[in-house]
């Protein structure tokens, strides 16, 4: 009997380091999005970009508690990376997404890697190019308008975002119950050359 729990016990840690590793993988870097879910992108499809930008995260429960900080994000071919900050300049956490995968680094302020992957997955909804968005979103549509995106599911409004390369705007991820409001404070194209 002692063995047969041994074996139980070990199949099942087995099966949570394999699910543990799975959802580090590059391919297994899923946010949910209605039914379904948003497998993030490793890789910016345009020229490498330095963006900041001033972020307030409003919760819809009454008695959760507004929240702003600072985002500097680079997008690059190679990687992806994003620094949060606090208005006083702590930094929140660090985030990047190359080939290999995910790899955060928290702070006494915020230790859970799954805050820096929906900031990505808000991110990348609203600035990647729509096709490439679609092709990795499972079971809904990306739709765009003059100027708004927006995801339903059955006929319900779950993620919309007036956010555009360059721009201030709203994201409202009714799913999640949160909005934010994005103001950009720079916007850099960095130079490609390899001198």
């Amino acid at each position: 009997m002692t063995s047969v729990f041994r074996c139980v016990t070990l199949a099942l840690m087995l099966l949570a380091v394999a699910g543990c590793a799975t959802l580090e993988g590059k391919d297994r870097l899923q946010v949910p999005v209605g039914t379904g879910y948003y497998s993030l992108q490793w890789q910016w499809p345009g020229e490498p970009v330095q963006i900041w930008q001033d972020i307030r995260w409003s919760p819809k429960a009454q008695q959760a508690k507004n929240r702003e900080f600072v985002v500097s994000v680079l997008l690059e071919n190679e990687r992806l990376l994003l620094v949060a900050l606090s208005p006083l300049g702590n930094e929140l956490f660090r985030s990047e997404l190359t080939a290999s995968g995910h790899r955060f680094k928290g702070s006494e302020f915020l230790e859970e890697p799954r805050v820096a992957l929906q900031v990505w997955a808000d991110m990348q909804l609203s600035l990647w190019p729509l096709e490439t968005v679609n092709a990795h979103l499972s079971s809904l549509t990306l739709k765009q308008t003059s100027s708004r995106r927006t995801i339903t599911d059955n006929g319900e409004l779950i993620w919309s975002s007036g956010v555009q390369m360059n721009t201030n705007g709203k994201i409202q991820n009714n799913q999640r119950d949160y909005e934010l409001t994005v103001n950009t404070l720079q916007y850099e194209v960095l130079n490609n050359d390899e001198n």
